[in-house]
């Protein structure tokens, strides 16, 4: 490769990249907090049983087009003797192995 086949990489590497870093984007970030108690012991908190979590991105760019993605997870499944007797043992090698016990 010559220098000229270089230079013109590198000219074009540049311009792509100050194309990219000159965007202006905007984005918002909301998520909707999970009540916790303060802890009375020195030992940790379990997570809460149940709840979901729930995340929104609006992103909106210099022409004005909006867009929103949303993300929404389900809390731990309790691990009682009530919910292996309904849904069956873990399927982890370690979780059949263990007793059931809770959160």
């Amino acid at each position: 490769m010559n220098i000229q086949h270089l230079l013109t990489i590198a000219a074009t590497a540049a311009l792509i990249g100050g194309a990219a870093v000159a965007q202006q984007t905007t984005t918002t970030t909301s998520v909707n907090p999970v009540p916790s108690a303060a802890p009375s012991s020195t030992e940790p908190t379990p997570a809460p049983v149940g709840t979901a979590t729930s995340t929104s991105v609006t992103t909106t760019d210099a022409t004005g087009a909006s867009m929103t993605a949303s993300t929404v997870t389900n809390g731990p499944v309790p691990d009682t003797a009530a919910n292996r007797a309904k849904y069956g043992q873990p399927m982890s090698h370690a979780g059949k192995r263990t007793p059931a016990r809770g959160n």
